[in-house]
């Protein structure tokens, strides 16, 4: 409904408040409307920045009782900003980014604060992923970007004067089910799942590719990986099955590194740019 049409119906109805001498409470809410209408257009599109302020004892927005028709992902959606085909444009060297929040909590209680959580459930067959992240570099013109992630995650002890009395993880990544749950057959679960690519024709011959990059440039770890469990341990420390046990970097190179038993197989490792071997045998002792 235009503003047009809403300014004729309030002049009707401020007619029939007087008519009942109680005009002076329809003046307020006219009042409201008058200075909220500027910030609507026909399409209920807020054309001017909306501040909050002051302290809420309830969500301050609130979609609980909100029904979306979904049909796609350029279809109706709680909050957006553009479609995947026609997406907002940021032209300059900034990095406000499209959603930012700083947050601090000064309790000092055992629990701890989210800044963001997403819950998604589901008793159905269709998939759900809480959060998804696309990066996508498209046609460019020049060298291209020389920073590229998905998402990223950093925890640290900032100032001199921090303390850590716990744990500190960048990602706690974790898979469960309760007592009686079911898994089908075939099916798979880890904590993780990585996976590479990229075909060898888009990369340069002095380009380097991995699965996992692993750095550190400060006191020495303990450990690259550290394992520890509460119930009975891993049954293998690597699986190669069906489709991988006969590929790199699985090797058929045999050899009698304690010069009385040849080993079955070998893992290639590469150690400064040199080739080097860990022998594998199918016995679990060696004579």
């Amino acid at each position: 409904m235009g503003l047009t049409a809403t300014t004729t119906r309030l002049s009707y109805a401020r007619n029939e408040y007087i008519k009942q001498g109680v005009s002076h409470i329809f003046d307020k809410c006219a009042d409201m409307i008058y200075y909220a209408a500027p910030l609507l257009d026909k399409a209920n599109t807020f054309t001017n920045t909306q501040s909050f302020s002051g302290t809420f004892t309830d969500d301050v927005i609130d979609f609980s009782d909100v029904t979306i028709d979904h049909t796609g992902s350029g279809g109706p959606c709680f909050l957006r900003a553009g479609t995947y085909a026609d997406p907002v444009s940021n032209t300059d060297e900034h990095q406000s980014g499209m959603l930012r929040f700083y947050g601090t909590t000064d309790d000092d209680g055992s629990s701890y604060d989210r800044g963001l959580f997403q819950c998604l459930m589901t008793a159905k067959s269709k998939g759900i992923i809480p959060i998804a992240g696309l990066a996508e570099v498209r046609t460019t013109a020049g060298d291209g970007p020389t920073n590229v992630k998905a998402a990223e995650f950093i925890a640290g002890l900032h100032t001199a004067g921090a303390k850590l009395a716990g744990n500190m993880y960048g990602v706690w990544a974790k898979v469960y089910a309760e007592v009686n749950a079911t898994m089908a057959s075939g099916s798979k679960a880890a904590a993780i799942w990585l996976d590479n690519q990229i075909d060898p024709v888009n990369r340069h011959a002095n380009a380097e590719e991995y699965t996992i990059f692993s750095t550190t440039g400060c006191s020495v770890p303990h450990a690259w990986a550290s394992f520890e469990t509460s119930s009975s341990g891993w049954a293998c420390l690597f699986h190669f099955d069906e489709t991988a046990y006969d590929q790199a970097p699985v090797g058929t190179t045999r050899g009698t590194p304690n010069q009385t038993a040849t080993c079955d197989s070998s893992l290639k490792v590469l150690i400064n740019e040199t080739t080097l071997y860990i022998p594998l045998y199918n016995a679990v002792t060696v004579a």
